[in-house]
């Protein structure tokens, strides 16, 4: 790995001779690689994986902070220095909640050794952004607001390492936002600059999207709320460039579905996935 790059993972696993995963966690605000610990767990009982990789990515939790805005392009080549340095040799699968998909998408491209992807609340683009977050994400009002949010929240109470794996005990999104604003307050003031970068990459319109050469044989899974907000769900201009992607929607869920719902969508993704194998 590059020495100027962390980038903090943690292994779930079982000792059996299984597939193994790794699992790319979503957007800025502050979020790791707990928000996805407990449905590795789930996958791994459920016979999907043997071992799962969860890393932070760059900017995020414990990895090496950002200094300056980061591609999904530089993303998955983050991970697949995690793949090199962990020794991985084997088959690979993927998977992308939210941002992490067009990551996941990206790395497949680059790296041999994923066979499959799946997107969680995720497509290849995030473009049909609507709602009041798609209206203030094409008019580029997001970014004075989530200055705001930082500026009002970060270091505002006693620094630790955010722990995400109790959102899906919550009941409602009003709840997951208090989760989120505790986990700014135990934040410390000098990530302010790095979770500027990671949401300044998010939001950059030039970046909102995976590469148009990319194109994939290999098996891709979806499970997305029909009602999602944020990324596209009429994957019609993609069937050409990924013919063998199968989808799953989540009838009534937005992009936060996957969490509330996780249930929900965990297990119409087993569903999907045992039927093509």
């Amino acid at each position: 790995m590059k020495p100027e790059l962390a980038i903090h993972a943690r292994v779930v696993s079982v000792n059996l001779d299984g597939k193994t995963a790794i699992y790319i966690h979503g957007g800025g605000s502050g979020g790791n690689h707990t928000m996805l610990l407990r449905p590795a767990k789930w996958m791994i009982e459920k016979g999907m994986f043997s071992k799962v990789i969860l890393p932070d990515r760059r900017g995020e939790g414990l990895s090496t902070p950002l200094t300056k805005k980061q591609t999904i392009k530089g993303h998955a080549l983050d991970m697949k220095h995690l793949l090199d340095v962990l020794g991985i040799q084997e088959k690979v699968t993927v998977l992308g909640l939210s941002y992490g998909g067009p990551i996941a998408l990206t790395l497949a491209h680059l790296d041999h050794r994923i066979d499959e992807v799946i997107l969680m609340a995720s497509s290849p683009s995030l473009e049909e952004a609507k709602g009041l977050s798609g209206f203030l994400y094409k008019h580029n009002l997001l970014d004075p607001i989530i200055k705001v949010f930082y500026k009002l929240n970060l270091g505002k109470e006693k620094q630790k390492y955010p722990d995400f794996e109790a959102v899906y005990d919550l009941k409602s999104e009003k709840e997951i936002m208090k989760l989120f604003v505790k986990a700014m307050k135990s934040t410390d003031k000098k990530m302010y600059e790095s979770l500027m970068f990671q949401n300044a990459s998010t939001l950059d319109k030039e970046n909102s999207s995976i590469s148009q050469n990319i194109t994939l044989s290999i098996p891709i899974y979806q499970v997305i709320g029909d009602q999602d907000e944020i990324w596209e769900t009429d994957l019609f201009p993609y069937k050409e460039r990924f013919p063998n992607m199968t989808s799953a929607k989540i009838v009534g869920a937005n992009h936060k579905g996957s969490l509330l719902r996780a249930s929900e969508f965990y297990e119409a993704l087993l569903n999907i996935y045992r039927k093509t194998e």
